[in-house]
């Protein structure tokens, strides 16, 4: 299903979007999709990042536990891989 939105942008960006849809022979929606697409994803991802921050440093100050280094490690390659992963998906779409 789909849905019009009407959006009042500044001319530069209409312009550069414009030129991206000529450039990849794909429509101006199909692009803002694209691109929104991702930014959105980026969006959230960086909410429940910061929410289980948070979540993590409430924990710490009531119950002084902590992670090691190596968990953290971990943590930093899942998240890497996650990025990489959408990436990957985000240039795929393009």
């Amino acid at each position: 299903m789909t849905r019009q939105l009407n959006l009042r942008v500044k001319d530069e960006f209409a312009s550069g979007l414009e030129r991206l849809s000529k450039k990849t022979g794909r429509s101006m929606a199909s692009v803002l999709e694209i691109v929104a697409g991702q930014a959105i994803e980026a969006a959230e991802a960086d909410i429940l990042f910061e929410e289980q921050a948070l979540r993590a440093w409430e924990e710490y100050e009531l119950t002084g536990k902590c992670v090691d280094s190596d968990e953290i490690d971990s943590m930093f390659a899942q998240a890497l891989e996650s990025a990489r992963r959408a990436a990957k998906n985000g240039a795929n779409e393009a």
